[in-house]
């Protein structure tokens, strides 16, 4: 294994030689700075520590595997960015870090599990870090059992506060925070390494959870669904392209998680051609694939096709079909937009007659 960084200091790339093994990688948890990568199999020369010309990743620690007796750990020091994005090679990761504040979590409601972390300041005596018990309350000196399960951290706070001033401190100096999220969780399902149920960290992004299953399977396709109840208690879905995440301007897509969400990385998607094409048959759906390009990838028209006749079916709500009719010598002409192509649509070039 080797450990290169990109003149921009954003990128770092751990090579391996030969093909990539599996891997995992572990995004920092709360109040940690320390991200994770375990490649078992894999050697290294380098030394125990570097000292790293990256501003976001200052450290790196390469320690020795814990997933079996031979692998190297590598354990990167993120102090003034995130992981934006992750890329597998057939040699290799590239991680893609950047420099920006992370969403707000003032909003994170506390559950049964969670430690807190509560100081006091100028007071170390009540600088604590405590767990919420399973009857939702955690037990704080001078206060004692305290109810905090469904609250947000500004609440905890303002109550902690307004108590002490009350009986104990004046004017007291409290901070309050979740040191390690045990209550919510996040599945990941489908064409993934390591498919499971997660914690849910502190500002963890769907870029996140791709990481901790290990990254997406040989078999992943494009598409991403994240099931997710509404505050009405129905599930909704949002559905995401697994290329436009992991491209460099990925924001949009890159979506915040919260508790309960399901994450299903779907399986290569197909669509078909036939007809008057050179190379009719299946093949493998890529992201913004048309008609035009369809015929394209399958060889072209033969002599003898219709350019100005060509049919997609599609499958429709309940199981029925509908025909599409596409005039692709406009398309050619620039008198009519492409059409896009879906899952399992079937492209039928016809014969046209003399």
């Amino acid at each position: 294994m080797d450990f290169k960084e990109a003149e921009d200091g954003g990128v770092i790339h751990v090579q391996v030689s030969g093909a990539l093994p599996a891997f995992s990688c572990t995004v920092p948890a709360a109040g940690t700075r320390d991200l994770v990568i375990e490649l078992p199999g894999a050697g290294t020369h380098l030394p125990a520590h570097l000292d790293l010309k990256n501003a976001l990743v200052p450290q790196a620690f390469i320690e020795k595997g814990s997933l079996g007796a031979v692998g190297v750990r590598v354990r990167l020091t993120i102090d003034r960015g995130f992981l934006a994005r992750l890329e597998q090679s057939d040699h290799g990761l590239l991680l893609h870090f950047l420099r920006s504040t992370p969403p707000e979590t003032s909003e994170y409601r506390v559950g049964i599990g969670d430690k807190i972390e509560i100081n006091v300041f100028g007071h170390d005596d009540l600088s604590k870090i405590v767990e919420v018990r399973a009857d939702g309350s955690i037990n704080y000196p001078l206060i004692g059992d305290l109810r905090v399960v469904g609250k947000t951290v500004a609440e905890i706070d303002g109550e902690i506060t307004r108590i002490l001033g009350k009986d104990y401190l004046v004017d007291p100096q409290v901070s309050v925070d979740v040191k390690d999220y045990q209550s919510q969780w996040v599945t990941i399902i489908g064409e993934v390494r390591a498919p499971g149920k997660y914690v849910l960290k502190r500002n963890m992004r769907l870029v996140d959870i791709l990481a901790e299953a290990g990254g997406a399977s040989k078999e992943a396709g494009s598409r991403i669904l994240i099931t997710r109840q509404s505050e009405d208690g129905d599930p909704g879905q949002i559905a995401v392209d697994r290329d436009r995440l992991l491209s460099q301007n990925n924001q949009d897509s890159n979506i915040p998680l919260r508790h309960g969400d399901i994450v299903l990385v779907g399986e290569k998607e197909v669509f078909y051609i036939r007809g008057e094409v050179t190379k009719p048959g299946a093949y493998l759906l890529e992201s913004g694939m048309t008609v035009l390009k369809a015929i394209s990838i399958a060889g072209g028209f033969t002599q003898f096709a219709n350019r100005k006749q060509v049919d997609v079916l599609r499958a429709g709500d309940k199981g029925v079909q509908s025909k599409i009719r596409v005039n692709v010598k406009s398309i050619e002409d620039g008198k009519k937009e492409d059409l896009p192509i879906q899952p399992n649509d079937t492209i039928i070039v016809p014969r046209r007659i003399f």
